[in-house]
């Protein structure tokens, strides 16, 4: 008998897509709800992956699409305001040695265009796009999502994908409190923003797989050079921290660039040179955090609605990524052992456990990306005298790059999981191993 498990996934990112592929690998039905009218939309600027994210987009049959459309990050430079050169890292050749192959750079449109475009014909029909969510009610047996159109779906689980401002996160937190008022659950809004950042994208005026960054007190620029297009970002330390969400409008984007008038990009160029031609630019605060819950029910979330870090170690999508694996193997272990492949209520909730559990022990690298991204941000923007101390002086030298590199860079790739469920040949082959190598398949 067919089993009637099925995974109601909210949100359409590239998270939300990951998650459609590998339930579709998994043989667990599916249906995807988008609340923009279309999945592929103009809006963000870049994404970094790392060879721990290849290997699972190698797993399901993306990696050979997508990879052309990248640029492999090679070289990088460290200025400051005035344009002196202060440091030469070499983090991307270090990756490359010891995991198989460098950082890639990607616009996030095309990124999203291939995680959509692979998926099979049957699963697309499965995406459904203009379903603002709007409300969740379980039950016994199942659960309810209703959208703002007056459509209803019905299935097994909730799969929160949608981002930062996670519907599906906040909806949670309702459903808890309306059970128990004085029950500790994450705040509404959970995490909290100490900077901004101002992003953008830009025809190519710099050789590919340059990356450049730029420090200050208070305010730090990052440059990245692609095929076709290059990105940078502003990053700008607010005045004072806060969990609240801000909407910026045009005149303050306008006013933040002419701040940054003057950074210099590279050697050469300058942010003034490249405004006039940016196109995709958007202002958004920096959040910052772990959610404490990440599951209630028939509930359980991925991605940037659980967790938030600032972007300069590019580690939020590989991170989601990791969620989604993690979750999916162990949830398709138990529809598989139940003998009607219909997990009941408090068999999901150990699924849900587990999965988060595993997230945030050291077994995984969550915590500490957390920390580390937090911590590059905050050198970068001087944001203190030993931050400064740290970033200007002594992270400069190549000890100490290297012992950042073997003792905290290195093994959070390392321990990273693939898909338990699909064999594939190891692709991603450097000096040092894979703590959940790839099941090769049967010839």
């Amino acid at each position: 008998m067919e089993s009637k498990f099925k995974v109601i996934i909210i949100g359409g990112g590239p998270i939300g897509l990951l998650a459609a592929h590998a339930l579709y690998r998994a043989g667990i039905d599916f249906v995807l709800l988008e609340r923009r009218q279309s999945i592929i939309e103009e809006q963000g600027a870049s994404i970094v992956l790392y060879p721990q994210t290849f290997r699972v987009m190698h797993q399901l049959g993306i990696l050979d699409v997508l990879l052309p459309l990248g640029t492999e990050l090679d070289h990088h430079l460290s200025f400051t305001k005035d344009g002196k050169v202060f440091n030469e890292s070499t983090r991307y050749q270090r990756i490359r040695e010891s995991h198989g192959y460098g950082p890639v750079i990607f616009h996030r449109t095309e990124l999203l265009q291939v995680i959509h475009d692979c998926l099979p014909e049957t699963s697309k029909s499965k995406i459904l796009t203009g379903k603002a969510l709007q409300n969740i009610e379980t039950h016994d047996y199942g659960i309810a999502v209703s959208c703002a159109d007056g459509s209803t779906f019905q299935g097994s689980i909730v799969i929160g994908a949608d981002g930062v401002h996670s519907k599906t996160r906040y909806l949670m937190r309702e459903i808890a409190l309306k059970g128990n008022p004085l029950r500790d659950w994450d705040m509404e809004q959970p995490y909290k923003s100490t900077f901004r950042l101002l992003y953008g994208a830009f025809p190519a005026s710099s050789l590919p797989g340059e990356g450049y960054d730029v420090q200050s007190s208070g305010k730090s620029v990052m440059y990245f050079s692609g095929k076709t297009r290059g990105w940078f970002f502003l990053y700008d330390k607010l005045a004072r921290p806060t969990t609240e969400r801000n909407r910026y409008n045009e005149k303050e984007v306008k006013t933040l660039a002419g701040e940054f008038a003057d950074y210099p990009l590279n050697g050469t160029l300058k942010v003034k040179d490249l405004w006039p031609n940016m196109s995709a630019t958007g202002l958004t605060d920096l959040q910052e955090g772990i959610v404490k819950h990440w599951s209630l029910g028939r509930i359980v979330l991925v991605g940037d609605s659980c967790h938030k870090f600032t972007t300069h170690l590019g580690l939020g999508f590989n991170n989601g990524v990791q969620d989604v694996v993690v979750l999916c193997n162990i949830l398709r272990a138990r529809v598989r052992e139940t003998p009607n492949g219909c997990p009941d209520a408090e068999t999901l909730a150990q699924v849900f456990q587990k999965y988060e559990t595993t997230r945030k022990s050291p077994e995984c690298s969550l915590m500490a990306d957390l920390e580390n991204s937090g911590l590059e941000t905050r050198m970068h923007t001087w944001s203190g005298p030993l931050y400064w101390l740290l970033s200007r002086y002594i992270a400069v030298w190549s000890i100490v790059e290297d012992f950042i590199f073997r003792f905290g860079i290195s093994p959070s790739f390392q321990k990273a999981q693939v898909l338990d469920f699909i064999p594939a040949l190891e692709i991603m082959k450097g000096k040092l191993p894979w703590l959940y190598p790839m099941e090769e398949p049967k010839v």
